[in-house]
């Protein structure tokens, strides 16, 4: 296909044309189903860094799907259950960027545009596994003194 202005030399160069560009469309939504399967399918588990015996399973928004506590926890009582809860949440939580970003690789392609908005969306969602994603617009925000 030609860039300047769309110029043809015939019909059958257009149609050829117009082929190329359905099937690519075709193919990006091929790729844009099988992602979003695969992001639906996604369960992302955490536990606690102290060795608690609890996990959480969280879907790929971060929605609770699943909460064992072991006995041994649920022994401690209530306030121990409730910290190895919330650091078996935080630490699926951290997992959630990066395994959004590996099945956007998968289906779009490391250098794709899609693949770089979803891996900002979910570092702002749920932070970075290198820490929160400095872009210019935060730093900027920063130098002003509205971030602290």
């Amino acid at each position: 296909m030609r860039s300047e202005g769309l110029q043809f030399r015939g019909a059958d160069e257009a149609l050829d044309a117009v082929d190329a560009i359905v099937a690519g469309a075709a193919a990006e939504a091929r790729r844009a189903e099988q992602y979003a399967a695969a992001v639906d399918a996604l369960r992302v588990h955490g536990r606690p860094a102290d060795g608690s015996d609890v996990t959480v399973t969280l879907d790929h928004a971060g929605g609770l799907m699943d909460l064992a506590v072991g006995e041994r926890v649920a022994a401690q009582g209530g306030a121990a259950v409730a910290r190895s809860v919330l650091a078996a949440n935080a630490t699926a939580r951290r997992r959630l960027p990066a395994m959004l970003g590996g099945l956007a690789r998968e289906a779009f392609g490391a250098d794709s545009r899609t693949t770089a908005h979803v891996a900002e969306h979910a570092a702002r969602m749920f932070g970075s596994p290198a820490g929160r994603v400095a872009t210019d617009e935060h730093r900027d925000a920063a130098a002003a003194g509205v971030l602290r």
